[in-house]
């Protein structure tokens, strides 16, 4: 296949980088932000959600911003993090704060980090391809990143997720860089820039996501397959600094109630499952049944294929997906059986058209999903014999892939079992082996163009080109905030009515006047969420942070008119509406 020269590889990278960017940044702030953004917001501010740690503000009969922003301790950053967010995600909010300190404080800035994270992927995973495989499959890989609908998702979320998966695929970039050093019997000389590049990954990785765990239990079986033994020492020692950081956090810092949190989630989660697992505040949450379980799971392995996106939740009945499969084995029989490649192009063609395409007159609906499907068999099927061509590095290399693209999953899998419920069944905690089966497509791709039966390579683009349909509807669907998948949200959001407030309030407020916000009844589900209140104080701590630090704006409580945010104005006693957030409080 033809390689690309390493200037050209920079250009085209540069490309790719900028049309990741249009993505990301498309959109990014027009819709609200929803609870646990909520949530990222005041913990980086050191303010827990509901105010336990700010009574001295909402005990008063009525306070200002300059009250509610008043300095923040240590000790209260450790207290939003641990009420706020179970004490997870430290090194995340440590940046964010310290990102809004430069950029100001905006649903678009905090977004924006995220996206700068999603960005770095893109470039990081170039860089693991490139020198792992092939400036070819580097290449691909990242422009298959660039317009993964998971990747552009989680990057318009202010949240870790896109910071996390940066950091595990950097901490997996070193550990491979340093496993291969080890095997390399002819050098003299241990170099240590890898072993310090993977203790600072590593150290920071459970600092931003507790789940990264499922990351060390990957590496972890690699290295026990593919490192000797009187090897593992300096590697040991390596992960033992780095895991210091994360048990200094959970013993002496902000992470102290953690494991009550989680444990307390976890009974709640699963009395929610077998009593109500339609009708609670979480979604929905089904018992860990086998077939419960396989469902949850299989749009999480399916998902991971960008050529497979979507197929799991759209393909139903089972005669057509028996025929799907049927038809995939078949084609793929085909393009193996040497009798076939000795007829005429015109009559291979024909077949294979019959084969492949003509199902779709028997498919009950969604036929193309189902042609999809059997095109995807074919795909998977070349995985066997790249592998076996492959070097014995490069085997090792691909080995690597397989492990890290399948361990997160299946820890997810053995937890829900353990746990009795389906609620961590969900690709966000498994998205750190995207980065690895893109590599396997990467692969796959290059793999499709130098095969010698044009009419499969001219088979294969089509139902790709029909792939990139779908996937452009998936994003069209996030984009327009109606994607339960991705966005969480079926219908749109509208634009977040607290910055709205904010804004209306720095332009109508007189000295004089009063800003008043709705308190509904709170509802506690969990001890760490008890403050010292019988209502929310959400929407005057989710407006006053867009309002300027040092106003002296006078606000209230109301309990009465639960749903408005209202200024009276002294003058002429007329009580204005700045916001009416009924089916607003996402």
């Amino acid at each position: 296949m033809y390689s690309i020269s390493k200037n050209r590889s920079w250009i085209l990278l540069s490309v790719i980088l900028a049309i990741g960017a249009l993505l990301r940044f498309y959109h990014l702030d027009t819709y609200s932000i929803f609870f646990d953004e909520k949530s990222t917001m005041v913990v980086s501010q050191g303010i827990v959600l509901e105010g336990a740690n700010q009574k001295a503000v909402f005990t008063q009969p009525s306070f200002t911003p300059s009250d509610f922003w008043e300095p923040k301790s240590v000790a209260d950053y450790y207290e939003a993090m641990t009420r706020s967010d179970i004490g997870n995600s430290p090194f995340y909010y440590l940046l964010l704060h310290l990102w809004m300190d430069v950029f100001g404080l905006s649903d678009f800035s905090a977004r924006a980090l995220s996206v700068v994270f999603s960005l770095l992927i893109i470039g990081l995973t170039f860089l693991f391809a490139r020198r792992f495989f092939s400036v070819n499959t580097a290449l691909i890989a990242a422009a298959i990143v660039a317009i993964e609908p998971f990747f552009i998702a989680y990057s318009h979320q202010a949240r870790n997720y896109s910071l996390t998966f940066f950091l595990a695929l950097l901490s997996t970039y070193f550990l491979l860089r340093i496993v291969e050093d080890e095997q390399d019997i002819t050098r003299k000389r241990r170099n240590y820039g890898p072993y310090a590049g993977y203790l600072i990954a590593s150290f920071l990785c459970p600092l931003s996501h507790f789940l990264t765990v499922s990351v060390f239990l990957a590496q972890g079986i690699y290295v026990l397959f593919f490192l000797k033994a009187r090897k593992w020492l300096p590697l040991a020692v390596t992960v033992v600094l780095a895991m210091s950081g994360i048990c200094w956090w959970l013993v002496y810092g902000g992470g102290q109630w953690t494991l009550h949190s989680l444990d307390h989630q976890a009974k709640e989660y699963r009395r929610v499952a077998e009593l109500m697992p339609y009708d609670n505040p979480y979604g929905i949450i089904l018992p860990a049944t086998l077939g419960n379980v396989f469902v949850k799971s299989l749009p999480i392995f399916s998902d991971l294929l960008i050529f497979a996106n979507g197929l799991a939740d759209a393909l139903s009945g089972k005669k057509n997906l028996i025929v799907s499969l049927f038809v995939g084995f078949s084609i793929t029989g085909l393009y193996h059986f040497r009798g076939f490649r000795a007829l005429s192009l015109t009559v291979r063609s024909l077949l294979l058209a019959a084969l492949s395409i003509g199902p779709v007159f028997y498919y009950s609906e969604s036929k193309a999903q189902f042609v999809v499907l059997s095109v995807a068999v074919l795909l998977l099927s070349f995985l066997p014999r790249i592998h076996r061509k492959a070097s014995e590095r490069k085997k090792r290399r691909l080995w690597l892939l397989y492990i890290m693209a399948t361990v997160p999953t299946l820890f997810l899998i053995l937890f829900a079992f353990k746990s009795g419920h389906t609620y961590g069944l969900t690709q966000r905690y498994s998205g750190f082996s995207f980065p690895y089966v893109i590599c396997w497509i990467g692969l796959l791709l290059q793999y499709v163009g130098r095969m010698k039966l044009p009419e499969f390579r001219v088979l294969i683009g089509i139902v790709l080109l029909m792939q990139a349909g779908f996937v452009g509807i998936r994003l069209t669907e996030f984009y327009g905030d109606r994607s339960v998948k991705y966005g969480y949200f079926a219908e749109p959001r509208d634009p977040n009515p607290y910055y709205a407030a904010a804004q209306r309030i720095q332009l109508l407020y007189q000295p004089g006047d009063t800003v008043f916000y709705g308190a509904p009844p709170i509802r506690i589900f969990n001890e760490m969420d008890r403050t010292f209140l019988p209502y929310s104080v959400q929407d005057a701590q989710l407006t006053n942070l867009y309002l300027p630090k040092d106003a002296a704006y006078v606000q209230v409580m109301d309990t009465i008119r639960i749903d408005k945010i209202i200024l009276k104005q002294k003058v002429t006693g007329d009580l204005l509406e700045l916001a009416d957030l009924t089916d607003k409080r996402y």
